[in-house]
């Protein structure tokens, strides 16, 4: 797939223009853009969906490589991001919104874009479109949340701005008539919908009103009330104080707004050089009780009389020419990247300053107290996590915005710190809590800042993203993987990044589930400082992690695949990484889903089944490297009926990366195969990756009974014996995950319409949200209604089938029908099918029954957890086989050149007939003559059967080299001897010759 920029697609500097003819795609045809995506791209491609939505929130793989790429700029990578809005609207779900801009950044080796949505002027809460640029000139994620916004969407309010800032201050009191901190919100409107609820959720026109109501102790609420703008019910609250989590955290806020001044600067004469140092007893080691340590402050701004305002630099100093005495003052210490810092025990400058004689300003002493240590230790903190994240993120304008941090020291109250609005909040010590104004402390909350730059906080108790940013931040800046080291204890931390959480563990606090995302980000650093030493470790985890915030990435998965995405090199993520070993391992210890490399990938469109007897049946595939090395063989395994397993070779069909080889005709059963493709004489890829393909010659198959579960219910009943019962009916999440190095994942959509049945499908049901997996210890099952096979023989099953299960010897999913095992998954290796599989088996038991019952069976052990059953389209039939007036048969039906042959015809009694062979399958028309499915350059051979109606004639294959991979169609055409004599033909037959075995 390439994309192609087209002149008249240009869009507007600040949005994706809208087509104002379009519908809004519901969340089903969002799906069938994407499943017709797939198949018309080349390449391998995963999606994540969002199910609120219902819009792929993430879709990657090989990558679409950029038509027309003139350079590596943001610029040309923002030129080529708005142009996939446009190609791909309908994949995407985009509506009839329009899409701003809101963050185009430099991250890792990629292109970083946000758009925001909008429609009729209004901001569309959540609704947000992604696109990756890798700069290889490569699209290496697109995705988006976007809400399905009708046209005539009613945009204009019943309740009045007023009316709803009356019911959100109702629910929380009073105002307390304090200083609050932050500059306070204004009112909008806006359309607001759950973007993060775990199915298909309502978007609202709504008043968005700000409330701010802390008292003078510094508690109470600080967030915004989404108020229904037709009904003034109260749709939700969004908290904007994010606290330190620490177990004895106190709800509490507190602070003031500050502005700074500067001085006129009046003209100076003969001046003399002189140089200002500032110095202070600061606490910079990484525990709250570490000694306090007197040291220079950089970008620290004073105030000399008649001069301005000088800033000092990294040594703390600053260089003034002046010919008289001048006065340095400061009330409270303002930097280049805060404003004034506030709070008790606030230092005062104001010292004097000779011509040529260089000063010293001097804060504190060796024996500060906290409070006043508090003040210098929050300024070196702050000037150092900026600079810091200013050479990894650049001088953008959301650090520009971070310069004007507000911070508040000792609060007077205990244990916490806060972060709200661009200010940050800390406490003094007390109820065995130190002062929390100290390094780690200090940078996480600033990493809220940082993160609410980036497009916005994403804080959920499920997902803690923003809470994992703030640790990421403090343990990359310290190099350590203790966050808050002696925040109540010296040396003792209140998190760390060698956690043991796993995903997807959640909490009641965002903070628990931050820390898997968190202790991912550590993991890593370790990794690569194990593999390339510590400076080449921080070097590169700070590039990657760090730069990737700049895709606010709402969930921990998404978070995971946007480093993936920053670290890779080539816009091609099932090739891997630069440094992919290191991000599978930390991705593993944590069970985070990831891009899992792929070195060569098998691509297969499975037969369907077939009414035709005894003809062999083509398998075609696609099988290529994906970046490096080659493919060295394909084969075809498959069984007949069930017998032993024959392997034949695949080979090219002239196509590029395409494999043939036939598949022997049957007269009736089933048929199963996989393909087997490997990568440089060793690594094998399969398709399907576990299980086989199905498929049935069954003549006629008549339909007596069926489920699709898109109507009515039938009557389908499950039953828990132990732990859980998780069979649900409904559209498939698409969830997947990873379980002790195990990945899984469920569909993203039915086999055919909207639902399917199957083991925890990944929603939200009745208020409780699913993840796709099955749980350790699980017995469930689950029942067909009884279905009346009276006067039926030959009986089938049909269903589509996605099931990943561990191997038997641990976890079992089984079909029984009447109690009778019919299949279950093997004994020795997981069971991971990675797209829906045809399924076919022979029902001998429900033969002339008036009682089936079909019966799906999970069983499993405290171990691995995969996703579980997940069927579909279920047809129970009778097969009524077809009677041939003729049968033809050269085998084997592939051949090498020179290899023996045998002709076999079998006729209804002795009969005359004409051998008729072709290089196409025709049909050829002759009048009074059934169609002959044989055409081109025509060859026939005229013979008898014998009284028994055989004929037999052995044969070598041509040696001709012309003859190589092609193909010989043949038939016979038979005279039937009784009366009256008539023509009849065979069944077709497909002989494939090549030039090695």
């Amino acid at each position: 797939m390439r994309l192609i920029l087209c002149a008249s697609a240009l869009l507007a500097v600040s949005s994706v223009a809208q087509d104002s003819g379009r519908i809004p795609q519901s969340p089903f045809q969002s799906k069938q853009a994407y499943k017709e995506f797939v198949e018309q791209s080349t390449g391998q491609w995963v999606a994540r969906w969002n199910p609120a939505t219902g819009t792929p929130r993430a879709i990657y793989g090989t990558g679409l490589p950029i038509d027309g790429w003139r350079e590596n700029s943001l610029e040309e990578a923002r030129r080529h991001a708005r142009q996939v809005l446009v190609d791909y609207h309908d994949v995407l779900g985009l509506g009839t919104s329009t899409w701003q801009e809101s963050i185009g950044a430099r991250m890792g080796r990629s292109w970083s874009f946000k758009f925001d949505q909008h429609f009729n002027g209004l901001p569309v809460g959540g609704g947000r479109a992604d696109v990756r640029v890798n700069m290889k000139g490569v699209i290496a994620m697109m995705g988006s949340m976007a809400w399905p916004i009708p046209a005539n969407f009613n945009t204009t309010p019943v309740i009045t701005e007023e009316l709803a800032k009356a019911t959100a201050w109702q629910q929380v009191g009073d105002p307390t008539g304090v200083p609050q901190p932050a500059t306070t919100r204004v009112p909008q409107l806006v359309i607001w919908g759950d973007v993060f609820a775990s199915e298909q959720a309502d978007f609202f026109l709504a008043w968005e009103i700000p409330i701010s109501n802390v008292d003078a102790d510094g508690k109470g609420p600080i967030g915004r009330y989404y108020i229904d703008a037709s009904t003034n019910g109260v749709l939700h609250y969004r908290t904007d104080k994010h606290e330190c989590g620490f177990s004895a955290c106190m709800n509490s806020h507190h602070g003031i707004n500050r502005t700074r001044t500067v001085g006129p600067r009046p003209p100076l004469a003969t001046p003399v050089p002189t140089t200002v140092t500032l110095m202070a007893w600061t606490r910079t080691g990484d525990d709250a009780y570490s000694a306090l340590v007197n040291t220079p402050l950089p970008g620290i701004e004073l105030n000399v009389s008649g001069l301005g305002i000088r800033t000092t630099d990294a040594n703390g100093q600053f260089t003034i020419d002046i010919n008289s005495t001048v006065t340095v003052s400061s009330s409270g210490l303002a930097g280049t990247h805060f404003v004034p810092i506030s709070g008790s025990s606030t230092p005062s400058i104001n010292q004097s300053v000779s011509p040529g004689v260089n000063a010293t300003i001097q804060l504190g002493s060796s024996g500060s107290s906290e409070t006043v240590a508090a003040h210098p230790t929050a300024a070196y903190w702050m000037d150092r996590t900026n600079k810091w994240c200013r050479s990894i993120l650049g001088n953008s304008s959301q650090l520009n915005a971070m310069d004007n941090v507000d911070c508040d020291v000792n609060i007077n109250s205990n244990c916490n710190a806060y972060y709200t609005g661009n200010t940050i909040n800390f406490y003094t010590s007390g109820g065995g809590c130190a002062n929390t104004a100290f390094s780690t402390v200090i940078a996480h909350e600033w990493g809220h800042g940082l993160d609410d730059q980036y497009g916005g906080i994403s804080n959920s108790t499920a997902e803690g993203v923003s809470e994992g940013w703030g640790d990421i931040l403090g343990l990359y800046l310290v190099d350590s993987p203790v966050l808050g080291s002696g925040f109540q204890t010296p040396g003792v931390g209140i998190r760390n990044g060698n956690n043991t959480r796993t995903y997807p563990y959640s909490s009641g606090s965002p903070h628990g589930a931050g820390e898997v995302w968190m202790g991912f980000a550590w993991k890593l650093r370790e990794a690569l400082r194990a593999s390339y030493g510590t400076p080449a470790a921080i070097a590169i985890s700070d590039d990657i992690v760090i730069s990737s915030i700049v895709a606010d990435a709402t969930n921990r998965p998404d978070a995971v695949l946007e480093v993936f995405i920053a670290d890779d090199d080539d816009g091609n993520l099932t090739n891997g990484t630069p440094h992919y070993p290191e991000l599978e391992s930390a991705a593993l210890v944590k069970n985070l889903p990831y891009p899992a490399v792929q070195l060569a990938y098998v691509s297969h469109t499975p037969l369907a089944n077939t009414s035709v007897a005894v003809t062999p049946r083509m398998v075609t595939c696609e099988a290529a490297e994906v970046s490096s090395g080659a493919i060295t063989s394909v084969t075809l395994h498959y069984s007949a009926n069930g017998g032993a397993t024959q392997v034949r070779t695949m080979h090219p069909n002239g196509n590029a990366n395409e494999y043939q080889a036939l598949l022997p005709g049957l007269q009736s059963g089933n048929m199963s195969y996989h393909i087997e493709a490997v990568h440089n004489g060793s690594f094998t890829v399969r398709s399907p990756a576990s299980g086989d393909y199905t498929y049935g010659v069954d003549g006629s198959f008549q339909i007596f009974w069926s489920d699709n579960f898109d109507g009515a219910p039938q009557g389908w009943t499950s039953v828990q014996v132990s732990t859980q019962n998780d069979w649900q009916v409904g559209d498939p999440a698409g969830k997947s995950g990873t379980s002790l190095g195990i990945p899984w994942n469920d569909p993203q959509f039915a086999a055919s319409g909207n639902n399917c049945y199957g083991n925890d499908l990944g929603n939200t049901i009745n208020g409780q949200a699913w993840n796709g997996a099955y749980q350790p210890n699980v017995y469930n099952y689950t029942l067909s209604p009884t279905i009346n096979c009276s006067g039926r023989t030959g009986v089938v099953l049909r269903f589509k089938r996605w099931l990943t299960v561990e191997e038997a010897i641990y976890d079992q999913a089984t079909l029984l029908v009447n109690g009778i095992q019919v299949w279950q998954n093997a004994q020795n290796s997981n069971h991971l099918d990675t797209s829906w599989q045809s399924v076919q088996y022979a029902l001998p038991m429900a033969d002339n029954n008036p009682a089936v019952v079909i019966e799906f069976r999970l069983q499993s052990d405290s171990g691995l957890h995969l996703g579980g059953w997940n069927i579909d389209d279920i047809e129970v039939g009778e097969v009524i086989p077809v009677s041939l007036d003729a049968t033809l048969e050269i085998l084997p039906e592939q051949s090498v050149q020179g290899g023996a042959l045998t002709l076999t015809v079998q006729t209804q009694g002795q009969s005359p007939f004409l051998w008729v062979i072709g290089d196409n399958a025709g049909p050829t028309i002759v009048p009074d003559v059934p169609p002959i499915l044989v055409g081109g350059n025509l060859t026939s051979l005229p013979a008898w059967t014998n009284g028994s109606g055989s004929y037999s004639l052995p044969f070598t294959a041509p040696s001709v080299s012309s003859t190589i991979g092609t193909l010989w169609y043949s038939q016979v055409l038979a005279l039937n001897m009784a009366s009256p004599p008539e023509i009849v033909t065979s069944n077709q037959f497909l002989n494939l010759f090549t030039l090695t075995p």
